[in-house]
């Protein structure tokens, strides 16, 4: 009796194991009541060309399996083109977890080529049917065309050993960015948005030409996209740059 008594009692223990990891669990299971469904939250649907947008996916699983699920995405549609437009970083739910996150990255793209349109479709795709989770989405989005010129920066060290400490900074958009030449010369291509302000300034790094910014060594040589040229320093160590503003105003794409 005994004996018995504890057959049935591990029976009754097996089938609510084998109950609850039903719920936690679906390999296996046809019942798509069983199988955790998903849902997501797209952080935004328009990104600019200009700014790399990180689009964020965060994913959300009603129920935990006991194994991981990687979730990613395939065009459906758009003119975008992966790999130049944009790019997927694909985003895992842990093994018994119900959260995890996937982004699209888009790319800082120079060619003028108007607003260009993406369809995704978002989801765990190619997921064996025993782990299928139930829901995707589509995501449509817009990127917008970055318009721009560039102005050209050229810089030359005479000695040869890079500028040291001198820069030239820009400040446009709220942004700011610094060049410096590095060895005997550097030569820089600056993209500014159509229709922005801008302001160029030489900022020294000290010293008259024997001093720790060796001034005498650096001269640049700043080409606007209309053509004008804003020059300063010599190449023959006879001048220094002179510190301050360069020149400032409203981009103006020819």
């Amino acid at each position: 009796m005994k004996n018995i008594l504890k057959v049935a009692l591990l029976s009754v223990l097996l089938f609510a194991c084998d109950a609850e990891m039903a719920k936690q669990d679906p390999a296996g299971i046809t019942d798509e009541s069983l199988k955790p469904r998903v849902s997501y939250n797209i952080s935004t649907t328009t990104a600019s060309e200009l700014d790399e947008t990180v689009i964020v996916v965060d994913i959300t699983m009603d129920r935990a399996i006991g194994s991981s699920t990687v979730f990613t995405a395939e065009q459906v549609g758009g003119n975008a083109v992966l790999h130049e437009d944009y790019e997927i970083i694909s985003g895992e739910v842990p093994a018994y977890g119900t959260t995890g996150q996937m982004s699209i990255t888009i790319t800082k793209d120079l060619d003028e080529e108007g607003d260009e349109s993406l369809e995704l479709l978002i989801g765990a795709l190619a997921v064996p049917d025993t782990y299928e989770v139930i829901g995707d989405t589509n995501l449509s989005l817009t990127i917008e065309d970055w318009v721009f010129c560039s102005w050209f920066l050229e810089t030359t060290d005479t000695y040869g050993d890079g500028w040291n400490g001198g820069y030239v900074e820009l400040v446009t958009e709220g942004v700011t960015t610094t060049y410096a030449c590095a060895g005997a010369s550097s030569d820089f291509e600056i993209g500014i948005t159509d229709g922005e302000d801008y302001t160029f300034t030489y900022v020294s790094g000290g010293g008259t030409g024997g001093g720790p910014g060796w001034e005498s060594e650096n001269y640049y040589k700043l080409t606007a996209p209309d053509g004008t040229e804003y020059i300063d320093g010599t190449q023959d160590y006879s001048g220094i740059p002179t510190p301050g503003l360069i020149v400032s105003g409203t981009n103006a794409c020819p």
